[in-house]
C-alpha cells in the first residue's frame, strides 16, 4: 500500500504540479474569495519557485553531506549499487537500453569494481513505475554490462525493489551481511542521505559513496532567469526531502537504533 499511495501522492503534490492545480482551482472559483486566494497563492509561488534558487540550496544541503571521492578501505566485502539509472520504459520502446541523469551509478560502479576484482557486487533495482514496464531495471542493466563487455558473473541482481527502502530489505535477505563486513553504499549524491539513513539505521554498515552530482555544492543567493532547471532541482530536493520525512514516519528510517 505505501509504494502506490507515495506515487499517486508525488504525482499530485510535486511542486509544479500543485501550483497547477492551484492555478487551475483559481480560475475555477474565481467568482468566490478562496479562488481569487489560490490564484494569488499559485503566481507567487511559481514566481518564488521559478526564480529563486530554493532547489539549489536544498539539493546543495544533500550533495554536501558526504564528500565526493571519499575515503576507501584497501580492501571491501561487497559494493551495492542502486537503481534508478535506467529508464525502463524507455528501453522497451526503442529496444536500446537508455540511460538517465543517474548514470553515474553505472560508470562508477565499473571503477570501483575494477579498484576491488574480489568484492561482491549487488545491483538493486525492480520495477519502479506505477504500472508494470516490460522488466526489471536489474534485467536491462545485465544486458548492458554484457554489450560492453563487463564481466556479470561477478553482479548479485536484486529485480524485486520498487523504492528505496526495497533496495535495502530484499538486498539484506540476498546477500546476509556480517557485523564487520565492510560494504560500500553508490548512489547519487542527493540520494545518498535517504538511502544511507535506511541502511544504516536499520543495522546494515555501509560506506556512503556518492556518484553523480546536480549543483556545484556552492549556495546562491540571487534569482535568476533559469525557470525550467531551478524547477527541476527544486522537484528532485523536494522528493528527497518528503521521502526523508514519509520513512522516518513510517519507521523505514529508524530514529533509535537499538530497536534494530
Amino acid at each position: 500500500m505505501f509504494f502506490p499511495l507515495s506515487k499517486i501522492l508525488w504525482m499530485i503534490f510535486q511542486p509544479l504540479t500543485l501550483v497547477l492545480l492551484m492555478v487551475t482551482a483559481g480560475v475555477v472559483f474565481m467568482k468566490f474569495r478562496i479562488g481569487r486566494f489560490l490564484l494569488g497563492l499559485s503566481c507567487f509561488l511559481f514566481i518564488i519557485f521559478g526564480f529563486l534558487p530554493l532547489g539549489h540550496n536544498v539539493l546543495c544541503y544533500l550533495e554536501n553531506t558526504y564528500p565526493a571521492n571519499p575515503m576507501l578501505p584497501e580492501d571491501v566485502d561487497g559494493i551495492i549499487v542502486l537503481g534508478g539509472a535506467i529508464d525502463t520504459v524507455l528501453t522497451f520502446s526503442h529496444a536500446q537500453v537508455q540511460l538517465n541523469e543517474n548514470a553515474e551509478r553505472i560508470t562508477e560502479m565499473v571503477r570501483l569494481s575494477r579498484f576491488y576484482p574480489k568484492a561482491k557486487i549487488v545491483f538493486t533495482g525492480g520495477d519502479g513505475a506505477l504500472g508494470h514496464s516490460s522488466s526489471a531495471e536489474s534485467t536491462i542493466m545485465n544486458t548492458l554490462l554484457k554489450n560492453i563487455g563487463f564481466n556479470t558473473g561477478r553482479i548479485i541482481y536484486e529485480d524485486q525493489s520498487r523504492n528505496t527502502y526495497e533496495n535495502y530489505l530484499y538486498s539484506v535477505r540476498l546477500v546476509h551481511p556480517q557485523a564487520g563486513e565492510k560494504w560500500v553504499l553508490v548512489t547519487s549524491a542527493f540520494h545518498l542521505p535517504r538511502a544511507s539513513a535506511i541502511f544504516m539505521s536499520n543495522g546494515w554498515s555501509i560506506i556512503p559513496y556518492p556518484a553523480g552530482f546536480i549543483t556545484d555544492g556552492k549556495y546562491r543567493i540571487m534569482p535568476n532567469l533559469d525557470v525550467l532547471g531551478n524547477y527541476y532541482k527544486l522537484q528532485v530536493a523536494a522528493k528527497e526531502i518528503v521521502g526523508i520525512i514519509a520513512y522516518t514516519l513510517t519507521e523505514r528510517i529508524r530514529t533509535n537504533v537499538n530497536d534494530v
